[in-house]
């Protein structure tokens, strides 16, 4: 399975492992689809459209990820104190991070 997530979330006990990429790797792994969106606001969903061109859907389920799932964490690299005030935060290209998160055991 593979999700596109806006935190690196470790939903079970496993090894994991976690490795930055870049922007341009972001957008390519996107493309290829195949993944279920995790993203849970609005702004990312934004973000990762004008990134790769593909608006993934809104969705806070859960990512149970069993042993060889991977996801693509698309997050801000820092937290924003107030949550109410996520979409009113002016955000740049730099504040973004990259990651490819995947279960190994």
């Amino acid at each position: 399975m593979r999700y596109l997530l806006n935190s690196a979330v470790i939903t079970s006990a496993g090894l994991y492992e976690y490795r930055l990429i870049t922007a341009e790797e972001a957008a390519e792994w996107i493309r290829r689809g195949g993944w279920e969106s995790r993203i849970g606001y609005p702004q990312t969903a934004e973000w990762i459209e004008r990134l790769s061109g593909v608006r993934p859907p809104l969705s806070r389920e859960a990512s149970p990820m069993g042993a060889g799932d991977e996801a693509l964490v698309v997050r801000l690299r820092y937290r924003v104190a107030d949550p109410g005030q996520k979409g009113a935060v002016s955000v740049q290209e730099e504040d973004w991070e990259y990651g490819i998160l995947r279960r190994l055991q």
